[in-house]
């Protein structure tokens, strides 16, 4: 039986939200990135997983307000169709009106819990497993987030070397 992923990610969020004492600007701080479509466009006709697929969900947190640094983790299904644990950090490195341009930089791989367990069974994945031990890849996007309201954002970039991608982020 597997883990209903989205539905954790939300319950820790209110979970997280009802204990917490801290005041309702720090739950500014905080957002959810998910609705992820992606596009291998160096090898459009391999049989990766992608456009919806991908099933991402990650919490970010705002280091401060007047950080430019956020710490980002959550999940996704991988190229490979393996369900892979994200942790890393986004780096907001310029705006102009409601534009940023965004760095976000990730470990995709393998956790000790079960459902991260099979992350580095195939592909790039597998390839550093049998250099390090670990089945993983980093992800390196760049893009830029359109912030429509101050609880939604659209943003567009890719994964190097070349996957392509559009999803949204839901502020609190």
């Amino acid at each position: 039986m597997g883990i209903n992923v989205k539905s954790a990610v939300c319950a820790a969020l209110v979970v997280s939200a009802g204990l917490s004492n801290a005041a309702a600007s720090e739950m500014d701080l905080y957002s959810l990135h998910t609705a992820s479509f992606v596009w291998h466009a160096y090898a459009p006709t391999k049989d990766y997983t992608q456009y919806f697929k991908n099933e991402l969900v990650a919490l970010e947190k705002q280091i401060d307000e007047k950080s430019d640094y956020s710490l980002y983790g959550g999940t996704l299904i991988n190229s490979e169709g393996n369900r892979c644990a994200l942790l890393g950090m986004e780096k907001r490195w310029g705006e102009y009106h409601n534009l940023v341009i965004e760095g976000i930089y990730v470990y995709a791989g393998e956790f000790f819990i079960k459902p991260f367990s099979q992350c580095g069974d195939a592909g790039a994945y597998r390839e550093m497993k049998k250099l390090s031990g670990i089945g993983f890849a980093p992800y390196i996007y760049h893009g830029v987030k359109y912030e429509i309201n101050r609880y939604v954002s659209f943003r567009s970039g890719f994964i190097l070397p070349g996957i392509v991608v559009l999803s949204l982020q839901l502020g609190f």
